[in-house]
C-alpha cells in the first residue's frame, strides 16, 4: 500500500491514501468457555455450574447448557428474584399486618408473599413462553398458602393447593376485578400503596415507570410556589398551575384509572386487598378528571392492561429492563443500535421472553469481558447451592432483608430508603461476605460429613472420608483441586493448590480437620473471585 505521511507537532504518522479502505477495528473481546458458562448460568439459574456443566463448557457446547438451563424450574425461580429487585416489591414494613387476617405467619413471609405476587406472574409469563402481553392482559394471578387466606381467590385447580410460603399455584380474584396481570394484582398495589388524598398517583408513576420506563419524575418542569395551604388548593393547582399541569395532565388521568383499588380507609387491611368496581369513577368526583391513558379515554378499568400492551412503549421497557438486568449496568445511547435489535426479534418471537434473553445473552455486550458482582440475593442462592446454607434468622432471611439482616449493607436496596443498588466493593459487603462465608463453610461440613459421599455436596466428594486426608497428601490435593473446581469454577494453579493445602494443614494442626476444611471454603466463598463473574 502506498502511504501519504502526515507531519504535526513534530511528529510523523501515516494514513491511507485516497482509495485505500480504512482497517476494521479489531472486534472486542468477550468471556467464552467457562467463564461464559458461569456468568449464564448464575444470570439464569443464581448457581454456578456443576463438574459435568463445565466439562460441557469445555467441549463448546455452552449454547446448549444455555437452552437446558432456560428450561429448568431454577430459571422461573431466578426470575422471580430479579423482577422483586428491578421492582423494589420486597420490603420490610407494610401498612397491614398478618394478625389483620388471623394468620399465624410471621412477618417476613407475609411481606414476601404480598410482594412477590407480581414478581411470581412476571415470571410466570417470561418463563413459561406466553407472550409478554399476558403480563397486563392476563386474567389470573399467582398465591402461595399465605395469599390463599388473604386474598379474595380461587386456585385454578383446587386439587393442588399450595401447602407452604414456598409454593405457588395460579387463582383467579373472585371480587369482581377486571384481566389486566400485574395491574390487578392486590400484591402490587399494597407494596405501592396510595393515601386517601394520593388519588392514586403514586400507582400511576410506578405503573409508568416499570412498564413504560417513563419516570414522571424525569419531566424538566418549573414552577412558581403554590396555595397549599388545603387539599383544595393543591388540588386546583395540579390542573391549573402550568409547571404543576405538565406532570399532572397525564398522571392524574392515568391514576383516575385505578380508583377500584382506592380505599375509603387506608390502613384497613380487608379494604385494601379488594377490588371495589363500584369506586371505578370515582375520580370524575374526587379529582374532577375522567379515567384516560395518555389522552386516551378509558370507560372502563378492563381497558387499562390492553392499552398498556398496545403502547409501543412496553416493548421498549421489556427489552431495556432485560438489557440492563443480564447485562450488568445501565444501558445508555450506544447500545440503541443492539437493542433495536433485541426488541424487532422480542417482537418478531410473539414477544417470548426467553427469546429475548437468548438475543440479549448472546450479545458482544453481554460477553463483554467487565466483570461484575453477584447482587445479594445471586450470592445467597448460589451459596445455598454449594453449600445447603441458608442466611435466616427468626425467620428473616439475612441477605433479602434489612430488619434484621444485611441486604443494603451487601450493596442491595431496600426499597424505601435505599432504591438503587450498589454493588462495588465496600468494607460491609466485605464483612456481610465474611459473615455468611463462615457460617456457610461450617454447615457444609457438618452436614457433608453426615451424608453418604454420592450425596455430598461440596467435602468429601472424591474420598469416603475427608478427616483422613492428612495422611494422604495426593488425596488431599485431588479433594482440596476439587473444592476449589465446584466454587471457582476453574482448577487451582500450582501455586493456589499449595496455599490451600499449607492452609488446610496448618488448621488440621491446630483444631482438627473439620476446622481445617471450614476454613478452606469460608476462604473461597469470600473469594472476591467466587462474588465476581
Amino acid at each position: 500500500m502506498i502511504a501519504a505521511t502526515v507531519w504535526f507537532f513534530g511528529a510523523c504518522a501515516t494514513s491511507p491514501t485516497a482509495g485505500d479502505s480504512a482497517a476494521e477495528p479489531p472486534p472486542p473481546p468477550v468471556i467464552e468457555g467457562r467463564a461464559l458458562a458461569r456468568r449464564l448460568s448464575l444470570d439464569l439459574r443464581g448457581t454456578v455450574p456443576t463438574a459435568v456443566e463445565l466439562a460441557a463448557a469445555d467441549r463448546g457446547e455452552v449454547a446448549q447448557l444455555t437452552e437446558a438451563w432456560l428450561a429448568e424450574p431454577a430459571f422461573q425461580a431466578h426470575l422471580v428474584e430479579a423482577f422483586a429487585a428491578d421492582w423494589l416489591l420486597r420490603i420490610d414494613e407494610l401498612r397491614i399486618e398478618p394478625t389483620e387476617f388471623d394468620l399465624d405467619a410471621d412477618t417476613y413471609a407475609f411481606t414476601r408473599a404480598i410482594g412477590d405476587e407480581p414478581a411470581q406472574v412476571l415470571a410466570r409469563v417470561a418463563a413459561g413462553d406466553r407472550p409478554y402481553t399476558e403480563v397486563v392482559t392476563g386474567d389470573w394471578t399467582m398465591v402461595n398458602s399465605v395469599l390463599l387466606e388473604v386474598e379474595p381467590v380461587e386456585l385454578v385447580d383446587a386439587s393442588d393447593p399450595p401447602t407452604s410460603p414456598t409454593e405457588w399455584r395460579e387463582a383467579h380474584y373472585v371480587d369482581g376485578r377486571p384481566a389486566g396481570g400485574v395491574l390487578m394484582t392486590s400484591g402490587l398495589w399494597l407494596r405501592y400503596p396510595t393515601t386517601l388524598f394520593n388519588y392514586n398517583r403514586t400507582r400511576a408513576a410506578t405503573l409508568s415507570r416499570y412498564l413504560l420506563c417513563y419516570d414522571f419524575l424525569s419531566r424538566p418542569v418549573r414552577f412558581t410556589g403554590v396555595d397549599a395551604t388545603t387539599g383544595d388548593a393543591l388540588q386546583e393547582a395540579t390542573q391549573t398551575v402550568p409547571g404543576c399541569v405538565a406532570c399532572h395532565s397525564g398522571l392524574d388521568p392515568l391514576a383516575a384509572t385505578l380508583f377500584g383499588f382506592w380505599p375509603f380507609e387506608d390502613k384497613d387491611g380487608q379494604e385494601l386487598v379488594t377490588y371495589h368496581p363500584e369506586r371505578e369513577r370515582y375520580a370524575e368526583t374526587e379529582l374532577g378528571i375522567e379515567p384516560a391513558y395518555f389522552g386516551t379515554p378509558v370507560d372502563a378499568a378492563s381497558q387499562l392492561g390492553p392499552l398498556v400492551a398496545a403502547d409501543p412503549r412496553f416493548d421498549t421497557c421489556a427489552v431495556q429492563s432485560a438489557a440492563a438486568r443480564y447485562w450488568g449496568r445501565p444501558v445508555g445511547d450506544d447500545d440503541q443500535a443492539t437493542l433495536d435489535a433485541a426488541r424487532t426479534a422480542f417482537v418478531g418471537a410473539d414477544r417470548r421472553y426467553t427469546a429475548l434473553v437468548r438475543n440479549l445473552v448472546e450479545s458482544e455486550a453481554y460477553r463483554a469481558t467487565t466483570s461484575r458482582r453477584m447482587s445479594p440475593l445471586t450470592f445467597a442462592s448460589a451459596v445455598e447451592d454449594l453449600t445447603g446454607f441458608r442466611w435466616a434468622y427468626e425467620g428473616w432471611d439475612q441477605l433479602d432483608s434489612d430488619e434484621s439482616g444485611y441486604r443494603v449493607l451487601y450493596g442491595g436496596a431496600d426499597g424505601v430508603s435505599v432504591r438503587t443498588p450498589n454493588l462495588e466493593p465496600t468494607v460491609s459487603r466485605t464483612l456481610v461476605t465474611r459473615r455468611a462465608a463462615e457460617a456457610a463453610a461450617a454447615w457444609v461440613v457438618a452436614g457433608d460429613a453426615a451424608l453418604p459421599q454420592a450425596e455430598r455436596r461440596l467435602v468429601g466428594t472424591t474420598t469416603a472420608d475427608p478427616a483422613t486426608l492428612g495422611d494422604d497428601p495426593q488425596g488431599l490435593a485431588t479433594e482440596l483441586a476439587t473444592v476449589h473446581e465446584r466454587v471457582l469454577s476453574r482448577a487451582p494453579d500450582p501455586t493456589e493448590l499449595t496455599e490451600l493445602t499449607e492452609l488446610w494443614a496448618t488448621v488440621d494442626a491446630a483444631a482438627g480437620p473439620d476446622e481445617a476444611w471450614s476454613a478452606v471454603v469460608g476462604l473461597l466463598l469470600r473469594d472476591p473471585e467466587f462474588g465476581s463473574y
